[in-house]
């Protein structure tokens, strides 16, 4: 008792009181007392001092100490001694069975120190023994919380096997209820060399309980407690049967995916961070000239990178670490073996977690030398064809002088005026091929530029480019040279037509419109002169001219309108190139 005890004292007689102070002293208890003869008094200690001991008359005038028993018991768990002159002993009994601790007669008060001492002693010993079954209690009261709550299956067995306890995550597991488990053997559940490995050899592990059609995996951990003499077993277990079977999935399908890596018909890898291989497939080990153990976690990619394309790759690397979007998902690279070999491949990258990436090479070297066999002949027939315009405008134009030539020998100026016609028809065929040799596309030309031309060279034959005023609006239209020449012949005719007769004073101005409609296109040739002739019949033409023009229009598949003052309109379609043999 190393704190100094406080002792409530009960008694009505001052000087009873004071024998009961000296005693406690006089047997060296340290302590500190307050003295109450009636129940206010008492009560009023008993809230506000708070006693560790209380030591009481059996009567008093207005108040008894079985009272004050009752009153100490309702609020407290302290020692209370009976200290009275007077106490039979089957009084005494009855207190004790009441809840007092002891009782000391006052004839024999050198007694008092040993039974407060004694009281004490217990009192505390009592409060260790409640504290431990409160503590005791608490923790069962926690563990069975964790055991009910725990979401693992939990049993408790006997050595046999024999069900003592299952938690609710248990039950769940085995589709049943509580009282139907407990009392029987797990070999219920269990597989017969799984019980044993339990029970028998006492090893923990995976353990498949015949629960449903396919059955449930458990992963058990097994601990054998001693309890009281008594051995249980502890089986705390993990359902594994959803994991396992995507286990099972999961490498089913690795196994699949392995499969496909070695048989996609290309070389295939899969690169790091680091451009440093981690798995190559076999056709990429038969290229390379290395084996796999050689490459994989060893070389990059760039290793096997033509210098030539080594600097690209290695960009595409970086920008695909930073902003992998930003990089094309489709590209070519040239690759070397060990052995020297070079290929052109067609490599096909997708990123992987980790910032790894797969990449597929499809070996295009005998496509790019195909290609480039056939570039070289679209060349070559290039240069075929532009030799070939080449060739008909220069002698095109050497009929077109031999023309201008013979109409210079005459002195019919009608057969004059037909030699220099028929020498623009065949200026308006020169031009189309002269147009072709110089054109980037040897097989159409702009409609826009050849026109231009074309008229600019009639005005000028013509002697009128100062005087008459040509205004061409077309589209930027280009034209097979199976519509061009048609279309060129057309506006030759009709153009020098205009130049010839619609301007007897010399002046005037010359349109011609090009423009799409629909499918096909729209052309215009007018002029402001004098008009048709009134006895002109549109649909009746005699002139050589006019049937020219409709014999070119039909052989584009078009149509002509004619209308007056002097304006012609053709609709036409660009005509298909069809095998002449």
């Amino acid at each position: 008792m190393a704190d100094r005890v406080k002792v409530l004292i009960l008694e009505d007689v001052p000087i009873d009181a004071e024998l009961i102070v000296r005693e406690l002293k006089r047997g060296g208890i340290e302590f500190d007392h307050v003295t109450a003869d009636d129940e206010d008094s008492f009560r009023r200690a008993l809230e506000e001092f708070k006693p560790d001991i209380v030591l009481a008359d059996h009567s008093l005038p207005s108040f008894d100490g079985v009272s004050a028993l009752k009153i100490v018991r309702e609020r407290m768990d302290i020692p209370f001694i009976f200290v009275s002159g007077k106490i039979g002993e089957e009084f005494a009994v009855e207190m004790l069975k009441a809840g007092a601790t002891d009782y000391v007669l006052k004839s024999n008060l050198s007694k008092l120190p040993l039974a407060v001492r004694r009281a004490l002693d217990e009192a505390a010993e009592e409060r260790k023994i409640k504290e431990a079954q409160r503590a005791l209690e608490e923790s069962e009261r926690k563990y069975r919380a964790l055991f009910e709550k725990s979401g693992n299956p939990i049993f408790i067995c006997a050595t046999d096997g024999t069900v003592l306890d299952v938690n609710p995550a248990a039950a769940g597991f085995l589709k049943s209820f509580h009282e139907d488990i407990t009392g029987k053997n797990l070999r219920e559940w269990v597989r017969e060399d799984d019980f044993r490995k339990l029970f028998t050899h006492g090893e923990s592990g995976l353990v498949k309980f015949n629960v449903g059609l396919r059955g449930r995996l458990l992963d058990v951990s097994m601990t054998a407690v001693d309890m009281g003499g008594e051995k249980i077993i502890y089986l705390l277990g993990k359902d594994v049967t959803y994991q396992k079977r995507i286990e099972k999935e999961l490498k089913s399908r690795k196994e699949e995916y392995r499969v496909i890596f070695e048989n996609t018909g290309t070389l295939t890898l899969i690169c790091g961070s680091d451009m440093v291989i981690e798995l190559v497939n076999g056709a990429f080990e038969s290229f390379s000239g290395y084996s796999r153990g050689e490459i994989q976690g060893q070389m990059k990619l760039t290793d096997f990178v033509d210098p030539s394309d080594r600097g690209r790759i290695e960009a595409y690397h970086k920008l695909r670490l930073l902003k992998p979007d930003a990089i094309p998902r489709n590209f070519e690279v040239r690759l070397q073996s060990r052995r020297g070999d070079e290929g052109n491949f067609f490599a096909t990258m997708v990123t992987l977690p980790g910032e790894k990436c797969l990449i597929s090479l499809m070996d295009i070297t005998k496509k790019k030398m195909v290609e480039e066999r056939l570039r070289k002949s679209l060349r070559e027939k290039e240069l075929l064809l532009r030799e070939i315009h080449h060739r008909v405008k220069n002698n095109l134009q050497i009929i077109s002088t031999l023309l201008m030539l013979q109409a210079s020998t005459t002195s019919d100026p009608r057969l004059e005026e037909l030699y220099r016609e028929s020498q623009h028809r065949i200026d308006a065929i020169s031009l189309i091929h002269e147009k072709l040799y110089e054109s980037r596309d040897v097989s159409s030309i702009n409609l826009r530029d050849y026109i231009k031309t074309l008229i600019g060279d009639l005005l000028e034959s013509y002697g009128t480019g100062k005087r008459v005023n040509a205004r061409v609006k077309v589209e930027d239209i280009r034209l097979n040279i199976e519509t061009a020449i048609p279309c060129g012949l057309i506006i030759n005719e009709l153009v020098s037509n205009s130049l010839k007769y619609a301007f007897p004073d010399g002046e005037g101005e010359v349109t011609v419109e090009a423009k799409r409609r629909g499918d096909g296109y729209r052309m215009l040739i007018s002029d402001d002169g004098v008009g048709l002739p009134e006895d002109l019949d549109p649909e009746r033409v005699n002139t050589l001219g006019l049937r020219i023009v409709k014999n070119l229009v039909e052989q584009i598949n078009g149509e002509l309108e004619i209308k007056r003052p002097a304006e012609f309109i053709i609709t036409f379609t660009e005509v298909e190139y069809h095998r002449r043999f």
